[in-house]
């Protein structure tokens, strides 16, 4: 038992480092889309943790891609807002994963007024959000009360976690929508 005990501390502690290295790397990125596009470094940290573990070759069972996990169509749209090229291949490039990820974490806190509700519509998509904000058993005066997706309400306690986390651990000093 001391042996299976051991075993796992090595590898957490191993996993933990490998994470903080990747961690490390991504930061100049974090903090140039921080500053383009307002939004608070421990945010970007806490999605990118929470969807890929800081893993520039990540891709869910849905097709996200990247540090940011996004999807394919998502990314041609952000395309057309940033007036990009769309070219497929750079959504698993990092600095173009997190600069796209961080716009569309702005649009959306643009759009739903607190992070709760934009890391809801993140996870989950705007329009399944919008739907959520309108039925009265699920939100009230614009926030939401019940995520219905398990998924999704598991993914934004744990963003939020990071996120808070981030916000009192981190190096990068916040100045903007906290």
């Amino acid at each position: 038992m001391l042996f299976l005990a051991s075993l796992f501390f090595l590898i957490y502690t191993c996993d933990r480092a490998a994470t903080a290295r990747r961690e490390r790397a991504v930061l100049p990125l974090v903090s140039a889309a921080s500053a383009e596009f307002d939004v608070p470094a421990a945010m970007i940290l806490a999605v990118a943790r929470a969807e890929s573990d800081f893993r520039a070759d990540a891709l869910s069972r849905a097709g996200a891609k990247g540090l940011m996990q996004l999807m394919p169509d998502t990314f041609a749209w952000l395309c057309e807002e940033l007036e990009e090229p769309h070219a497929a291949s750079k959504i698993e490039d990092p600095e173009t994963n997190i600069r796209f990820g961080t716009y569309y974490l702005s649009y959306l806190f643009e759009k739903f007024g607190n992070w709760r509700v934009a890391l809801a519509a993140y996870n989950a998509g705007e329009g399944h959000v919008a739907e959520w904000l309108k039925d009265p058993a699920l939100s009230s005066g614009g926030t939401l009360r019940r995520i219905p997706y398990p998924e999704t309400a598991a993914y934004v306690k744990k963003a939020l976690s990071y996120y808070v986390n981030y916000l009192e651990d981190h190096p990068i000093k916040e100045n903007n929508r906290d």
